[in-house]
């Protein structure tokens, strides 16, 4: 039984490492380290600030409104129902006038004036 054993925990040790780069293509090390990097961000910050912090953002938007810039960073490798993400795990930061003023979907969709997936719509009243 042992002889059986132990090339098959062999085969099972080399043969993990190569796994996990076909079940786990996406995953990197920087964008682990942007979303612990996350976790110290406060609203307040300035853009330099955050930067220090955060290192180089992925995407950079200027010029949408006046004032108005978002950072955005890799912080999870798809966007699913719900979370905070958009254009594939990229988390935005929000800056009005160099001051973080939002984080996430909800705060970018503000900025930007699109309509939130969250409102609710008041019901239809018809005129008397």
């Amino acid at each position: 039984m042992m002889r059986l054993f132990s090339p098959l925990l062999a085969l099972a040790l080399l043969w993990l490492p190569a796994c996990g780069n076909v079940l786990y293509p996406r995953i990197e090390s920087k964008m682990w380290t942007s979303y612990f990097h996350l976790q110290e961000v406060k609203p307040g910050m300035t853009k330099q600030e955050v930067i220090t912090k955060m290192g180089p953002p992925r995407v950079t938007e200027e010029g949408a409104k006046p004032g108005l810039t978002v950072l955005m960073y890799q912080t999870h490798t798809m966007d699913t129902e719900g979370s905070e993400t958009i254009r594939g795990g990229l988390t935005p930061l929000v800056f009005q006038d160099d001051r973080l003023v939002g984080i996430g979907q909800r705060a970018y969709n503000r900025a930007m004036a699109f309509p939130s997936r969250d409102a609710v719509n008041p019901p239809y009243v018809l005129p008397r």
